[in-house]
């Protein structure tokens, strides 16, 4: 865990995205995971409020983390500590920064 003086944008996450492609005679092969390591600021949980309707919807949200837009290219999956995390939504959160809310893999 991370002790109290944290400072922002120090975390670095890895961003899953898989690979899908097609052989020559467009087949799909199996997908591969591609992993991407960018700097964030992760929180272990998340407010009351997003607490709350991701509960509404089904789902739990554990953690968010918030990062450079530019960096973020629809990416499903991140990866941060030795854990795996969904990404149940994201948002555009100020200038050039998405909000990820992310609900922790279980596997």
């Amino acid at each position: 865990m991370r002790n109290e003086l944290h400072t922002p944008w120090s975390d670095e996450i890895g961003l899953v995205a898989f690979d899908k492609s097609q052989d020559e005679e467009g087949y799909q092969l199996p997908t591969r995971p591609c992993t991407r390591s960018v700097l964030c600021t992760f929180e272990e949980g998340v407010s009351q409020s997003e607490f709350y309707n991701s509960m509404k919807a089904g789902q739990q949200a554990s953690a968010s983390v918030e990062l450079w837009q530019a960096d973020y290219q629809g990416e499903r999956y991140v990866c941060f500590g030795g854990r795996f995390y969904r990404v149940l939504r994201s948002f555009v959160s100020g200038f050039d920064y998405v909000t990820l809310i992310l609900s922790e893999v279980i596997r």
